[in-house]
């Protein structure tokens, strides 16, 4: 006799995924348990942050449990992962860009960084104010598909779907949003780097 957790060890990636679409617990663990080492030691490697890692994994895995229904893999489940780690590291990049930039400003300008700080509020609220005037002040395409990509967190095959356009049409209009959005941020004194 099999025991159950021996069989899932046995199936594929494809199987477990297949499974996983029809809410099988089991087959999600076994994945996790195939790739999470392996997910969190590359992002460990590239973002120099156990904790961050721990956090992007596990943004990860949430995400395939959620999404199972509508994921279509293409080419093999391992591929998949290593495709959203990577793009989950590109965003801490981005956005630890973003806070580094920030802190460098405060730093320039003479002001400590702590929550303390009463001008920290301040100078939240007002990063906070030129991002939403920036994403505001983007071509309608463009905010639509950045908005979509960013606070949706849809892929871009999904921007194509939803707006009717061609993939490559939502990479432009993305880069340009990201482009725009960095030159009003330079105006406003806030540079990213």
């Amino acid at each position: 006799m099999i025991k159950m957790g021996s069989y899932y060890k046995t199936l594929s990636d494809e199987e477990l995924f297949l499974l996983l679409k029809k809410e099988d617990n089991r087959a999600f663990d076994e994945i996790y348990k195939r790739y999470r080492g392996l997910l969190k030691s590359l992002a460990e490697k590239m973002l120099e942050s156990t904790q961050v890692a721990e956090d992007i994994v596990q943004e990860i895995f949430l995400n395939l449990y959620c999404r199972r229904e509508q994921i279509d893999i293409k080419i093999s489940l391992k591929y998949y992962l290593l495709k959203a780690i990577k793009f989950k590291i590109l965003n801490e990049f981005r956005s630890s860009g973003v806070r580094n930039a920030y802190r460098r400003h405060l730093f320039f300008q003479g002001q400590l960084i702590s929550p303390e700080n009463s001008h920290f509020d301040c100078e939240v609220k007002d990063l906070n104010t030129n991002i939403q005037l920036s994403i505001n002040a983007l071509p309608d395409k463009c905010k639509t598909a950045f908005l979509l990509s960013r606070s949706e967190e849809l892929s871009y095959k999904d921007i194509s779907g939803y707006m009717g356009i061609s993939v490559s049409t939502v990479e432009k209009h993305i880069s340009k949003a990201l482009r725009l959005l960095k030159s009003n941020l330079l105006v406003a004194d806030f540079s990213i780097n």
